[in-house]
């Protein structure tokens, strides 16, 4: 009888090999072989099952990451584990995915005519990162929410967060929250859209952009309910609480821009000239004003707003590009 690891390396090659002849299955004892070569030695086996359980961040404890793929329990003995079953149906997605890593590396990097790593090959690791679920941060957040609304969100978030921050698994930058907060708003759940962003704010408390965000989307909601000046009000009285560099001039320009591809010239035009008139130093809200007017029946409003910031500033290559564009129209 072999021993209970050899036993354990051959079973686990089951559900992964080409068809090789049925001499060299019997020979080795692998039943049920359709993805790798049926003679594999048992190094280059015991080495393909370890990558696949790294790339996937599966456990190698007791063989505690077979079982995602092979049919066993941690109360059975390894070597009574029924390798060979497809019962699961994970088994029949790895066979799928490793047939698909190798028409990569074999049939298509080689096609490239160029390489800057003509070794460097495509591996479980490669689009997992070390989870078995391969989907992105947003995707995954979204897909809770939809199952379970914002508290299931964030419980998925917080999760992923303290087991996978700081690896390769998941991009935890500030970013990340913001653009799955901002979808939320964009299909009328401002208040769950605020709640991420607070989320976001609390566990990137030095991120100026968090709070950023957050502040932005309360503004947003203050002005679908009551219109700009109460937003403005607001603004104001959140503004002791707030860093100093959270109240930059992108702020108000980012809502601006929401509103005006909402199609509410009024109320984004009054957001450019409060953002004006709060940074009249600042280039910015010169640039989304010189758009505004250039878009409206008084372009040479544009013109004269472009051409005092140049009087101020006769070096600035981004505003006199900018005018001749216009003047270009």
């Amino acid at each position: 009888m072999m021993s209970a690891v050899r036993c354990l390396v051959r079973a686990m090659a089951c559900g992964f090999l080409v068809v090789g002849s049925s001499e060299a299955q019997a020979q080795n004892n692998y039943e049920n072989l359709k993805v790798l070569p049926a003679d594999i030695s048992r190094r280059e086996l015991g080495d393909i099952m370890l990558a696949n359980l790294s790339g996937l961040g599966l456990p190698r404890l007791a063989g505690e990451g077979c079982l995602f793929c092979h049919e066993g329990d941690l109360e059975t003995p390894r070597r009574e584990w029924d390798y060979a079953s497809d019962a699961k149906p994970m088994k029949a997605k790895a066979r799928v995915m490793l047939a698909m890593v190798r028409a990569i590396n074999d049939e298509y990097l080689p096609q490239l005519e160029s390489r800057v790593d003509a070794d460097l090959r495509v591996t479980c690791e490669t689009c997992h990162a070390g989870r078995t679920d391969p989907r992105p941060l947003p995707t995954v957040l979204w897909a809770a929410y939809e199952a379970g609304g914002m508290d299931s969100a964030e419980t998925k978030y917080r999760v992923l967060r303290d087991r996978y921050f700081g690896g390769d698994a998941y991009d935890f930058r500030v970013a990340v929250l913001v653009g799955v907060a901002v979808r939320m708003a964009n299909q009328g759940a401002i208040d769950d859209a605020i709640a991420l962003a607070a989320l976001n704010a609390e566990v990137y408390p030095d991120e100026p952009s968090s709070q950023r965000a957050w502040v932005q989307l309360r503004l947003e909601r203050t002005v679908d309910a009551e219109g700009i000046g109460p937003a403005l009000r607001e603004l104001d009285e959140l503004e002791s609480g707030l860093r100093p560099d959270v109240l930059s001039p992108g702020l108000l320009n980012n809502l601006g821009w929401r509103l005006r591809r909402s199609d509410r010239e009024d109320q984004a035009v009054a957001l450019f000239e409060a953002n004006y008139e709060r940074f009249p130093d600042d280039y910015l809200p010169i640039e989304s004003m010189a758009f505004i007017w250039s878009d409206s029946d008084r372009p040479e409003r544009a013109f004269e707003i472009l051409e005092e910031w140049l009087q101020k500033h006769p070096d600035h290559d981004r505003a006199r590009q900018l005018l001749v564009n216009l003047r270009g129209r």
